[in-house]
């Protein structure tokens, strides 16, 4: 059986990305470390860059491989 390659679909791993970094800055504000919501606040537009990273990188990949 021949393995098939998947697919790259940024949204996928930005939501992942995005999901372990909501846990553990949740995680440090249980412990007292960090203010919630000061955090979300600043730091959120962090995955609107991250996303649009991924979907250039994504574009570039598959022109690639439609050209090969």
């Amino acid at each position: 059986m021949e393995a098939m390659a998947r697919r790259f679909r940024p949204e996928v791993l930005v939501l992942g990305l995005t999901l372990i970094a909501v846990g553990v800055v949740w995680m440090l504000a249980n412990a007292g470390r960090v203010d919630l919501l000061a955090t979300l606040h600043a730091w959120w537009p962090l995955t609107l860059v991250v996303w649009g990273a991924l979907e250039l990188i994504g574009f570039a990949l598959n022109r690639d491989a439609r050209r090969s």
